[in-house]
């Protein structure tokens, strides 16, 4: 296979997981959304601080030597933190 064509096909490959990640992130907002409508109405906190600690450390986990590092995956994971807090905070 042609090195262009091997990496037309890679691109495609990479263009389908974006999809899907974008479908991802679009249900975790929605989860957001709900999270936040189920706090206001019962006066909770909008921030879980535990929680989101929580959810570092398991996303730190899920790096791994061969993949992504864990360094990484918590910095990525803390922009999606930080989207889903604006998301629940605007209501």
């Amino acid at each position: 296979m042609e090195a262009s064509q091997e990496l037309e096909t890679l691109r495609q490959q990479m263009d389908a997981i974006n999809g899907r990640l974008a479908t991802i992130l679009h249900e975790r907002a929605a989860l957001a959304h709900r999270i936040g409508a189920i706090k206001r109405r019962h006066g909770l906190p909008l921030a879980d601080p535990s929680r989101e600690t929580q959810m570092q450390a398991q996303m730190r986990q899920l790096g791994a030597p061969n993949g992504v590092d864990p360094d990484a995956m918590a910095r990525i994971f803390a922009a999606v933190l930080a989207e889903s807090r604006a998301i629940v905070e605007r209501g």
